[in-house]
C-alpha cells in the first residue's frame, strides 16, 4: 500500500505531462473569407489554411463580419479602444505588439467579439505562432500571417464587408505538410534495401558453403568407390569358421554368415556382408566396429583442401593432447595396413618397405598463419633423452657421473 501511494503522485505528473504535451501540440485553423463590394454588389471569397490556434483559445469553430479597432496603430492595447460593429456576430482583426495577448483578447471579448484575429509581426513573413493567453476564457483567438492581415485590413479600408469563417484544422505542425511523407519513404527506402542486402548476403554465403560441402561429399564418395574396390572380396563356404556357430554376427545386418554369403574383409581385418558394409563405407569411410578410416590404411589421397582442413583440425587438437598420440595413430594405421597385407598374401611389400616409400610423401606444416609442404626425409630425428623424475634412469645417471 505504501509502494501505492509513493507511486501515484509520479503516475499524476507523467499523465499530467503528456496532457501539457499533447495541448503544446498546434492545431491548424482554416479561414474561409467573403470580400462583398456594396458600390457594384460584387464578391470574391478564398480558403486557406493560414491561422493557428492559441494555446488557451479553444479549439472551435467561429463565424462573423470582421471588424477593426478604433486605435491608430491597431493594437487594441489602449484603455478606451473600441470597436463598431454593423451586424452581430462580429471577429475582431487586430495587429500583434505593445500589449500581452491576453490583453487584447479579453478587451475585445469584453466588448462583444466572437472571436480575435492577430496577425504576426511583418519580420516573421508567412509563419505563426500558437500564442500563449492564459484567462481568457471560452473566446476563440487564432494567429495569421502578417500578410494575410495586411490583405484583410486593405479590403475593409477600401470599403469592402469582409465575412471570417474560422474552421478547425489538422493537428500537427507546418513541417508535417512538407517533410512527413519524404522523411518516412527515405526511412521505407533504407530498411528494405537493408534488408534485401542482408538476404542477399546471407542467401550467397548459405550457396556457397552448400556448393563447398557438395563438392567436398563427391570427392569423399570417389575416394571411397575406390578404396571399396581395392579391398578384398571372400564368399564363404561351407566349413569356414565365419559360419560356425561360435562365429560373430555381421555388424551392420546383426545376422549370421551363410556359406556362399559375399563377405568383404576390410583393412582391419573386420568382415560384413558386401551388400551390408558397401553403403556403409560410401558415406561413413570407416569400419562400424573399430572406426578404423580405409582411405588412410589404404594411403589414399585427399585433395590438399581435404589435407589444409584435417590438418588445422589436428592443430586444434594437439593443444590438448600430447605428441606420443600422432606416433600411435601412426602405428595404428602402419599395424591396419599390415594386418590387411597379411590377408591379402605376400602381395603387398613388407612393412619396412612400406616405411621407406612413405619418407616420400610431402608433409603439411603451419608456420605462424601460412602453410609449408615439407618432404619427411628433411625432417630432424629427434632422440628422446632420459627424464631425470624417472627412477629407472636415476641409477645409470648416478653411475655415469662416478665414471667421470
Amino acid at each position: 500500500m505504501k509502494c501505492g501511494r509513493k507511486s501515484s503522485p509520479a503516475r499524476f505528473l507523467i499523465l499530467a505531462g503528456l496532457f501539457s504535451a499533447a495541448q503544446a501540440i498546434p492545431v491548424k485553423a482554416n479561414m474561409s473569407l467573403f470580400y462583398f463590394n456594396p458600390f457594384n454588389n460584387t464578391s470574391t471569397n478564398n480558403r486557406c489554411e493560414c491561422g493557428t490556434y492559441g494555446v488557451h483559445s479553444p479549439v472551435m469553430e467561429a463565424r462573423g463580419l470582421v471588424v477593426l479597432s478604433n486605435s491608430t496603430n491597431l493594437q487594441a492595447c489602449m484603455w478606451d479602444t473600441r470597436f463598431a460593429p454593423t451586424v452581430s456576430p462580429w471577429i475582431a482583426l487586430i495587429a500583434r505588439g505593445n500589449c500581452t495577448f491576453t490583453e487584447k483578447i479579453k478587451r475585445a471579448a469584453a466588448l462583444g467579439a466572437e472571436a480575435v484575429v492577430i496577425y504576426n509581426y511583418a519580420k516573421h513573413g508567412n509563419n505563426t505562432i500558437p500564442m500563449a493567453h492564459p484567462g481568457t476564457g471560452n473566446t476563440v483567438a487564432i494567429m495569421i500571417s502578417h500578410s494575410k492581415g495586411k490583405e484583410i485590413l486593405e479590403k475593409i479600408l477600401m470599403g469592402y464587408q469582409v465575412t471570417m469563417a474560422i474552421e478547425v484544422g489538422k493537428k500537427h505542425g507546418s513541417w508535417m505538410n512538407n517533410y512527413s511523407i519524404f522523411f518516412v519513404s527515405v526511412s521505407f527506402f533504407i530498411v528494405t534495401a537493408a534488408t534485401v542486402g542482408y538476404f542477399i548476403f546471407y542467401s550467397a554465403r548459405r550457396l556457397r558453403l552448400a556448393r563447398a560441402q557438395n563438392r567436398r561429399q563427391r570427392r569423399l564418395k570417389a575416394d571411397a568407390r575406390k578404396a571399396i574396390g581395392r579391398l578384398q572380396l571372400r564368399t564363404l563356404k561351407q566349413g569356414d569358421k565365419e559360419t560356425g556357430p561360435d562365429a560373430d554376427n555381421c555388424a551392420v545386418c546383426i545376422e549370421v554368415y551363410k556359406p556362399n554369403d559375399v563377405v568383404r574383409i576390410l583393412t582391419c581385418n573386420h568382415l560384413f556382408h558386401k551388400s551390408c558394409i558397401d553403403p556403409w563405407l560410401l558415406e561413413h569411410r570407416t569400419c562400424p566396429m573399430c572406426k578404423c578410416d580405409i582411405l588412410k590404411a589404404l594411403g589414399i589421397e585427399v585433395d590438399i583442401e581435404d589435407r589444409v582442413e584435417s590438418f588445422q583440425a589436428a592443430t586444434v587438437s594437439s593443444e590438448a593432447s600430447n605428441i606420443p598420440s600422432i606416433n600411435e595413430g601412426d602405428n595404428h594405421s602402419e599395424t591396419a595396413s599390415s594386418g590387411y597385407a597379411s590377408v591379402q598374401g605376400t602381395d603387398e611389400p613388407a612393412p619396412e618397405e612400406r616405411v621407406t616409400s612413405e619418407n616420400c610423401f610431402l608433409l603439411l606444416f603451419l608456420k605462424g598463419d601460412h602453410l609449408r609442404l615439407v618432404n619427411a626425409s628433411q625432417i630432424p630425428r629427434v632422440e628422446a633423452l632420459p627424464h631425470l623424475d624417472n627412477p629407472g634412469f636415476e641409477g645409470d645417471f648416478e653411475v655415469h657421473e662416478a665414471k667421470s
